[in-house]
């Protein structure tokens, strides 16, 4: 009997640390499912929040791109004179910076842009452009300048100081530095009541050192030797005026010699 009662007593101790290690083990593998899960939850709901904020952002491209229309101020009227604004050539020109011709901005230039504008908006042509080494892709509009398009020193000169206000006001909006746009104002200022007015080819003497100093002044900003503009330099400015007087003596003087030359003939 005390060995029946031993072996049973041996195998109940076995079985009950057989049970005790099933259940362990049990423990463990549950354990390890559970984590599992959970890790594959972790990752679903990373991968549900990554595909829903690439969703977002998709979303916002999309909107990004729809056109879209401003508001308006409550109980603004409209203006009572419509003028259509500069061409997108002188537009664009603007943006970058660049020298761009008065009479763009002149009546003669606005009336240009608007009987141009209709075309230009149901030609849908680009045009691709270098800029500062980068390439651009730009309405053709943008980058053909007027076939009717004068040079500075050939406007008249009234128009040339209507212009010029038209010109600063465009310059502003398209974020031109301030200094830039104070220092143009000089010199539009100082051209304007400079004593060489008073010569006898004086507008075109100072609408011609305008232009000269207007593309270079742009010029030496673009390689970083700017310079201030409104300080008028007397020395050019007699150059100027010494080669528009000559020019205009050799013009009185082929004029003179044609004249004589057809009263001989005659």
């Amino acid at each position: 009997d005390e060995v029946t009662e031993h072996l049973l007593a041996a195998w109940q101790a076995d079985r009950t640390n057989r049970v005790a290690a099933w259940n362990a083990q049990k423990e463990v593998e549950a354990r390890a499912t559970e984590e599992a899960n959970q890790a594959c939850r972790l990752q679903e709901e990373e991968e549900e929040l990554l595909a829903n904020e690439e969703a977002e952002r998709e979303q916002c491209e999309v909107e990004k791109k729809k056109p879209k229309i401003n508001t308006f101020t409550p109980g603004l009227s409209v203006a009572d004179v419509l003028v259509h604004p500069p061409s997108q050539y002188a537009l664009q020109k603007l943006s970058t910076f660049d020298y761009v011709e008065m009479w763009y901005f002149s009546l003669a230039g606005h009336l240009d842009a608007a009987k141009h504008h209709d075309r230009s908006q149901a030609d849908n042509t680009f045009s691709i452009s270098k800029v500062d080494n980068h390439l651009t892709v730009h309405s053709i509009a943008s980058v053909r300048a007027s076939c009717h398009a004068l040079p500075d020193h050939e406007l008249p000169f009234a128009e040339f100081l209507k212009a010029k206000n038209c010109f600063l006001e465009h310059a502003k909006k398209a974020s031109w530095p301030v200094t830039n746009l104070d220092t143009l104002a000089k010199i539009f200022w100082f051209l304007e009541t400079h004593p060489s007015l008073q010569l006898p080819l004086r507008e075109k003497i100072i609408l011609t050192y305008a232009l000269r100093v207007r593309h270079d002044w742009h010029r030496e900003l673009k390689v970083e030797r700017g310079y201030d503009i409104s300080i008028i330099n007397n020395h050019l400015l007699n150059m100027v005026t010494q080669d528009i007087e000559g020019h205009d003596n050799d013009r009185i003087k082929s004029k003179a010699s044609n004249l004589i030359t057809s009263i001989y003939c005659a």
